[in-house]
């Protein structure tokens, strides 16, 4: 059995990047930390005014968020001592408030039917990690939590919430990445299969991590015993040569047990360390079927450590869920074979097996403030009650006083006073920044000698980032259309903020120069690529406006990861952004659509009166899809395949604007019009969406077109921002 490979995202992208090598992000695991600005300092006396984090989650008896508490009812104890509270904030995330809708009888536009979502705006949309540990998880538990995450994604998930798939083995390879795409998250759970030992079942007399252990370690002489008699009947052998053959299998399953308990532990800690860019809290499902710790053969309580502790340093959450449920594990069921254990040893040794196979969950939960799951048979229900009280919380921060108090090993309590009946959950340890890893800046070449990085190494370090840089923002919107020659074309449109630009004063004309440069990588690595020049001058950054340019390529069907990186260079400061996008294959004669392309009419233009309103112009792109409240929304896309065999096409189409799968404006059904182009394969279809009914916030702008003659249904969707 080869070891199983931890996850380490950044060389999973380094390797569909091939040519792209670029040092880990800087970025600090919170926001900047709080400080005290009126911490003074004389000669003598050094104060420490740096404030640390401590995230807390307050629930009611039936484990409901309790929101409204003040900083006044909140006691905090480091060590068994008071400790004031300098600063306190409630983090509110996606709530069920939102979720209610009533009908309005407002109309925006006419024909619309408009539902009123609640007036709470979201705080902020919830960043979740499936950790799938599939070299513990026997093979039809694993085919029940892919089933679970399939139905996450499409049931569940929130349009604000960014999620992950990550595996111990690596197996999902470079779609382990954060995203709101679902189409990404369903091929990344598509793609996990069985990594568990086969050593354990490949007989007849199974024999577990937990029964390996149970005779080397802990002597288990009954336990022993009846696997050597058991081994002895089913390969009709003498008793001496049985013994060998078990003390064999326990000596290979001991080492690869250890062996993917260290990778298991060390996968987590990587996905940990990794998220450290991420501001505010992580949600960490970490779904196995559990693995024994023993100290006595690895160093695995010290692991266990170092995964808590980095998870209160970046403020991560883990709900370990134990995927066996109320289970009698295949490997110690002793009906599987044809030796019968009568003993009952077998049976008490699965009791021996639950508690030690659950309790490095148990230690994962309870040091992170998380809580694990065990003894259900429900993933949904699990994933609820998680989300449910841990997307909210209170954070406290407050200034510790010695070395002591600052040691990540502080024992923290939190309570609410004159509230016995609320329950508290608070990590061991407090939200801190870890410290940031020097940023390479040489580089070694073939020859062995030491170069500094220059501006092209830096811009491809941009592109490499696990994470969106942001020192120069940059947004990005990608769709796809099939050009009348067949093929399919991805349509990548880039802005940068003009004010972020300040042209180089010593340079005769005031402009300054951005380079960008681009790719597109497919699921099995294959990389198209583009590099562009841009020049600003003084005129377009004092003026504010945004800066936008596009770019084209041919693609084959598949799904892609679009990433740019920007770098201006007279500053030399980068930016980046990436977007996933799935492309069809319209060689088959589907009926399908392209990309939504969305656009903003301004308040200023609806004056030019109703001709200038409704008049079919060429929809100039939005790139951060983000639009005033007094705007209307104008939207295009295409539609593909509807004629076929000489019949006429004949499409139903609507568009709906949602939020959080609650529909909140409906647009009546209407015909396409087939007479705006002689093109009939590809029927281009536009609107527009009158956005001031509507409270700020996320929503998503759904398109649905029907073929009348064959009843083929085909949807697409983009999410946009009301401010």
């Amino acid at each position: 059995m080869h070891a199983p490979k931890a996850f380490v995202p950044r060389l999973l992208l380094a390797a569909a990047l091939c040519w792209l090598v670029a040092p880990f992000s800087s970025t600090r695991a919170q926001d900047t930390p709080l400080r005290n600005s009126t911490g003074q300092t004389d000669d003598v006396v050094r104060i420490n005014t740096e404030l640390v984090q401590t995230d807390v989650t307050v629930l009611d008896k039936r484990g409901r968020f309790v929101d409204g508490l003040t900083r006044e009812q909140f006691e905090l104890r480091v060590e068994g001592k008071p400790q004031s509270i300098s600063l306190f904030e409630t983090v509110i995330g996606p709530s069920k408030a939102e979720e209610g809708t009533a009908e309005s009888k407002e109309t925006s536009p006419p024909g619309a039917r408009t539902v009123s979502p609640s007036q709470q705006t979201v705080v902020h949309g919830r960043v979740i990690f499936f950790f799938i540990d599939d070299v513990h998880l026997a093979p039809d538990n694993l085919a029940r939590v892919r089933k679970a995450l399939f139905n996450f994604i499409g049931n569940e998930m929130s349009q604000s919430d960014r999620a992950a798939i990550v595996s111990t083995s690596g197996q999902i390879g470079f779609l382990q990445q954060l995203t709101e795409n679902q189409a990404m998250l369903r091929e990344a759970a598509a793609r996990l299969n069985n990594r568990r030992n086969p050593e354990t079942i490949v007989s007849k007399v199974a024999i577990s991590e937990s029964d390996a252990a149970q005779v080397s370690e802990h002597f288990n002489s009954e336990l022993f015993t009846y696997l050597v008699q058991a081994t002895a009947a089913e390969f009709q052998t003498d008793e001496v040569t049985a013994t060998n053959m078990v003390k064999n299998r326990v000596r290979q399953i001991n080492a690869q047990s250890r062996m993917a308990t260290v990778n298991t532990l060390g996968a987590l800690l990587s996905l940990m360390r990794s998220s450290a860019p991420l501001p505010g809290r992580k949600i960490v499902f970490f779904i196995t079927d559990g693995f024994v710790a023993d100290p006595r053969v690895s160093n695995v309580f010290e692991m266990l450590r170092q995964v808590t502790r980095t998870a209160a340093q970046v403020g991560a959450v883990v709900y370990p869920i134990d995927a066996r449920g109320t289970f009698a594990d295949a490997t110690t069921d002793a009906s599987r074979n044809d030796y019968p254990d009568f003993t009952g040893s077998v049976s008490r040794n699965l009791l021996v097996e639950t508690a030690a196979t659950q309790e490095p969950l148990q230690t994962l939960a309870g040091e992170t403030g998380g809580r694990a799951f065990l003894n259900s048979n429900s993933f949904q229900e699990s994933f609820t009650r998680a989300l449910g009280e841990s997307s909210s919380y209170y954070l406290l921060a407050w200034r510790p006083g010695n070395e002591e108090q600052r040691s990540s090993k502080a024992r923290i309590i939190v309570s609410i006073r004159n509230r016995p009946d609320l329950k508290v959950r608070v990590r061991r340890g407090f939200l801190a920044a870890p410290t940031a890893p020097a940023v390479k800046r040489k580089t070694i070449d073939k020859t062995g000698a030491t170069h500094a990085d220059g501006p092209d190494d830096e811009l491809r370090a941009a592109l490499g980032a696990l994470y969106p840089l942001r020192s120069l923002p940059v947004a990005l919107s990608v769709g796809y259309i099939n050009s009348p020659k067949g093929d399919m074309r991805l349509l990548a449109s880039m802005q940068i903020d003009a004010a972020a630009l300040q042209p180089d004063p010593a340079h005769e004309a005031r402009k300054t120069e951005v380079d960008v440069l681009g790719v597109a990588i497919d699921d099995r690595g294959a990389l198209y690529s583009f590099k562009q020049k841009l020049t600003v001058n003084a005129e377009a950054s004092a003026q504010g406006r945004p800066i936008v340019w596009n770019q084209q390529l041919t693609l084959a069907p598949g799904l892609y990861q679009v990433r740019v990186a920007v770098r201006q260079r007279d500053s030399g400061r980068t930016g980046s952004a990436m977007q996933w996008l799935e492309v069809p294959d319209l060689s088959n004669g589907r009926f399908n659509l392209s990309s939504l392309f969305l656009g903003e009419r301004k308040q200023a233009d609806a004056q030019r009166g109703e001709k200038f309103a409704t008049s079919l112009r060429a929809i100039m792109v939005d790139v951060d899809h983000r639009f005033a409240r007094t705007s209307v929304l104008r939207f295009q896309t295409y539609v593909y395949n509807a004629a076929q065999e000489g019949r006429a096409p004949a499409v139903s189409i609507q568009a709906s604007i949602f939020r959080d799968n609650v529909p909140v404006v409906v647009m009546p059904p209407s015909r396409l019009p087939t007479d705006t182009t002689t093109d009939k394969a590809r029927l281009p279809y536009w609107a527009e969406i009158s956005l001031d009914k509507l409270p700020a916030g996320s929503y998503a702008l759904r398109v649905t077109a029907t073929d009348v003659a064959t009843k083929a249904v085909a949807t697409q969707q983009s999410t946009f921002i009301i401010e």
